[in-house]
């Protein structure tokens, strides 16, 4: 293959993933938006104690996906970018759904032993052996929204946008809808606002089963094979769970609902960026997955993972600049919002080591290998575990975010590794971290500004205009262009092992 046709199928595949692929992005990304938008109405609807019961049970229903899912989703993605018919595909559908439903079935027959253990009180129902009030409410949100999941999997695989657009808004828009209506017209509690979830992901999933048609009647080569990739993955999952938000059960227990609460409202500000990259990682697997000569595949990924990082520099200094007034509008005043803006910038500075993993985690999915990410996840979960113990009670909500970052930054390490073994890679362009490294502080100053109204307004005014070299570089990577022009390389990747 020629030079100059190499650089056009880069391109052309680059700026698919920032095109097309980005659609799909913003449609994964509604359930962010959601939360961004509820978390100001509930911090200032609920008690304190109540916007902290209902984070950790939101937290409990992020685990309990991971555990339903199995790393199925992605497993099924792959399974159908693979078959040119649908009928594997959908057997395999049909065995998740299933899975999903029984694990949820079993998970509530042994609440009332774990969900004390997690600190929820409420672990009875009367008359039943399975656990009641926010526990019950989210396990019967969990079979749905695993289903649901899965369905969304096949949808992207078979890259039907408008079904896929419409099953995600109405689990996730309609969980909004109707949660924010039984809160102010039934009950005004986190009792009352979760079961609009459970309402909207049973709509949804009964609209997706009309449309994704599952076969009931499943190959269990298929599904072994599914399960063999998945597993892994699922590991990974559970590690991000535990990195993302296992710390909400150790602050739950170790300070209190209300430091959990407070330390909540930060990381909803803070992980937007991380957020957004776990959504664009699952947009695009699809789309790479199609690209069908994996050196090729690997340009395409280190490309956009340098746009990425370029793309993350500007909106971390945006956050960070913006956090005050942002913190303001998503909680009152005895949430202490300026005591949580370190809290914000670390979370923040999350998604640099995020992106860093999502590149590697691209390949390795793509080609098969998803053994090194669970090994990364249980690097990941040790770090994470030690730190937060360490950290948590002498620096509080801030220990908490410096534990994640840096077992974060041991997963990538240990990705990056493990992805060079199968293609070589070239470096990043230092460009990319020379300007990461300016970013990070000029945000570590902004920090020492004042937090009076006319500072206020200069802070968020500065992170709107950031906006506009956002767009700048996010065109140039929609048109398929490096994110700082040409970069002179020596060579083009080459394989380094058999894989």
């Amino acid at each position: 293959m020629t030079e100059a046709a190499t650089s056009a199928q880069q391109e052309e595949g680059s700026g698919d993933l920032f095109g097309r692929g980005m659609v799909y992005v913003v449609v994964w990304s509604m359930q962010m938006i959601i939360a961004t938008v509820v978390s100001p109405i509930l911090a200032h609807t609920l008690p304190l104690e109540e916007f902290g019961a209902l984070a950790a049970a939101i937290a409990l229903y992020q685990l309990l996906i991971v555990v339903t899912v199995l790393g199925l989703d992605q497993a099924l993605e792959m399974q159908r970018v693979n078959d040119r018919s649908a009928t594997r595909s959908r057997g395999l559908l049909a065995a998740g759904i299933v899975f999903a439903f029984a694990v949820t079935t079993i998970l509530a027959l042994t609440s009332q032993w774990w969900g004390p253990a997690l600190g929820f009180g409420d672990t009875t129902l009367p008359g039943l052996p399975i656990g009641g009030g926010l526990v019950f409410v989210t396990l019967l949100w969990t079979a749905p929204g695993a289903s649901v999941l899965l369905v969304l999997s096949m949808l992207q695989a078979e890259d039907r946008l408008a079904r896929f657009a419409i099953i995600s808004i109405l689990s996730t828009v309609g969980g909004l809808a109707f949660g924010l209506g039984l809160l102010f017209l039934v009950e005004r509690s986190a009792l009352g606002y979760a079961w609009g979830g459970v309402i909207a992901q049973f709509a949804a999933l009964g609209l997706g089963l009309i449309w994704t048609r599952p076969r009931w009647t499943g190959d269990m080569v298929t599904v072994r094979r599914a399960v063999a990739l998945g597993v892994p993955l699922a590991l990974a999952s559970l590690a991000q769970f535990v990195l993302a938000a296992g710390d909400r059960f150790a602050i739950q227990r170790m300070l209190g609902e209300a430091e959990t609460a407070r330390f909540q409202v930060a990381f909803t500000v803070g992980n937007v960026l991380t957020l957004l990259l776990t959504f664009t990682n699952r947009a695009w697997l699809p789309r790479l997955k199609r690209i069908v000569d994996v050196g090729e595949r690997w340009r395409t990924i280190q490309q956009a993972r340098d746009g990425i990082h370029l793309l993350l520099g500007w909106a971390i200094l945006g956050v960070t600049l913006g956090s005050p007034v942002l913190l303001r509008i998503f909680a009152p005043a005895s949430y202490r919002p300026d005591d949580l803006l370190v809290v914000v910038l670390v979370v923040g500075l999350c998604a640099v080591p995020v992106a860093s993993s999502a590149a590697s985690g691209q390949l390795l999915i793509t080609v098969g290998r998803s053994i090194p990410l669970g090994v990364a996840a249980g690097v990941a979960v040790v770090v994470k575990v030690v730190l937060t113990v360490a950290l948590l009670p002498p620096a509080g909500l801030v220990g908490a975010a410096v534990a994640t970052l840096a077992a974060l930054v041991a997963q990538a390490g240990y990705l990056v590794w493990s992805a060079s073994r199968t293609r070589a890679a070239e470096l990043p362009d230092p460009r990319v971290w020379v300007f990461l490294a300016v970013v990070i502080v000029v945000a570590w100053c902004s920090l020492l500004l004042p937090t009076d109204l006319p500072w206020l307004i200069g802070r968020f005014t500065a992170g709107l205009l950031l906006l506009i070299p956002f767009a700048r570089a996010f065109l140039r990577l929609r048109n398929g262009q490096p994110p700082f022009g040409v970069r002179q390389s020596g060579t083009d990747s080459v394989d380094n092992s058999a894989g």
